[in-house]
């Protein structure tokens, strides 16, 4: 026998319900009592439940009467199904996840599209990479945010940089290529010695320092080929070579050159243009 701390009536243990932290391992309150304060406190208690057949169950949040199936499997209870519906508990893992500062994915999704992790948006199945390990078949990002998460994780293998670095090494070139000026900078250049980052370059920029193998001597030569000084090598001995250039003839190009500004004062008004034009 125990005695109910709330109405004060003593009613056997059966009458109060389990309780392990309790030294006889039942409630303080019994069950009629314990009952009447849920549904003082708990509105949905108040509701009264409708007509139920057999095979089907009614979710005291949504009010809805449903099949069995809708309601999670509970052991505890005595149909075994939880009290709330699937939907009813989606919600409510949706709404603590809210709080908590999560992606929450939203509950309504139209046909043909998925919900982005990354960018945190519906997007259609056209946007998304296939994935056999998956249930639906698509990947958990689309394929803009696999493709920026993919240039983030490439920066920090290879240069050490983080995307902010990088912005900012891209603000400080006004986001033009630093050999050529002309086409916006895409790709990190390094010393592929030291490791070093030197600037941001184009495609084209950056491939040619690839293909002359970052050699300065190549880089003169070409410099005075385009000028005009042409390449003489003379043998004045056999197995001796004599290395020597023939200076330019005077020409348009020539004139233009030496009026050309210095190359601190470019015109990048003019290099776009220029640019615009091819």
């Amino acid at each position: 026998m125990k005695r109910c701390s709330r109405c004060g009536e003593k009613m056997p243990l059966d009458a109060f319900a389990v309780r392990r932290a309790s030294a006889d391992g039942r409630q303080s309150t019994c069950r009629s009592c314990a009952a009447d304060h849920a549904k003082r406190t708990r509105p949905r208690k108040l509701a009264e439940a409708p007509e139920v057949r057999p095979g089907q169950k009614w979710c005291r949040r949504c009010e809805t009467v449903k099949g069995c199936n809708d309601f999670p499997v509970h052991r505890g209870t005595s149909d075994g199904r939880q009290t709330y519906c699937r939907e009813c508990f989606a919600d409510i893992y949706r709404e603590r996840r809210e709080r908590d500062g999560q992606v929450v994915r939203p509950s309504r999704i139209p046909e043909g599209h998925k919900f982005c992790r990354g960018c945190q948006q519906v997007k259609p199945l056209s946007e998304w990479a296939p994935r056999r390990s998956t249930k639906d078949g698509y990947g958990f990002r689309c394929r803009e945010c696999m493709s920026r998460r993919d240039r983030d994780r490439h920066l920090a293998a290879s240069y050490g940089l983080k995307v902010e670095a990088v912005a900012e090494l891209l603000s400080t070139q006004a986001g033009r290529c630093a050999i050529c000026l002309l086409r916006p900078a895409v790709h990190v250049d390094h010393d592929h010695e030291t490791g070093e980052v030197r600037g941001m370059l184009c495609f084209r920029c950056n491939a040619a320092l690839g293909q002359l193998d970052d050699d300065v001597d190549r880089l003169h030569r070409a410099a005075d080929y385009l000028r005009g000084r042409r390449l003489v090598i003379r043998s004045p001995h056999p197995g001796v070579f004599v290395i020597g250039r023939t200076d330019p003839a005077p020409s348009s190009k020539a004139g233009a050159e030496e009026s050309s500004p210095r190359r601190d004062l470019v015109d990048l008004a003019a290099l776009r243009a220029k640019a615009r034009g091819a």
